[in-house]
């Protein structure tokens, strides 16, 4: 039995080189292997590899985020960068009741309502910007009394 795999295997290492050694080779002139003979006489042209064309990827742009307000959507604005007063923390959200400091309530937070859809505020009240967000908050004592979240981006 072991000369009989001693002998398979002397046998495969030698038929390895006649194996890996192309058809036609030694027969220069003549056709090989996956070739052609075409009609005597006739010269074979040269294939050219055609070169590969790839057709540019088209992003589609991201849409725009949107703000729903008085049950209509609205696309956001990018506004202006916000900063928060001096030792206030620029990613606190508030909630309706609460009350706003008087920072806050400042004229270079206050938004312009027409220019976002807002209704008209009422009488004594002011729509304030606090981050993305902006808020209908009563101008004398803060008090939020309506939220419109990520009207900006």
């Amino acid at each position: 039995m072991k000369t009989f795999f001693a002998a398979t295997i002397a046998l495969s290492m030698l038929a390895a080189p006649a194996m890996a050694a192309p058809y036609d080779a030694g027969h220069a002139g003549k056709p090989g292997m996956g070739q052609s003979q075409g009609h005597p006489g006739s010269q074979q042209k040269p294939q050219t590899l055609k070169p590969i064309v790839q057709k540019p990827v088209v992003q589609k742009p991201a849409p725009k985020p949107q703000y729903s307000y008085n049950g209509r959507k609205y696309d956001a604005v990018r506004g202006p960068a916000w900063n928060a007063p001096r030792g206030y923390d620029a990613h606190r959200n508030w909630n309706r009741g609460q009350k706003l400091p008087a920072v806050y309530r400042n004229k270079s937070y206050v938004v312009d309502y027409r220019a976002y859809h807002l209704k008209k505020p009422a009488y004594g009240y002011q729509w304030v910007r606090i981050n993305n967000n902006v808020y209908l908050v009563k101008a004398n004592n803060g008090l939020v009394s309506q939220i419109v979240f990520n009207l900006f981006y």
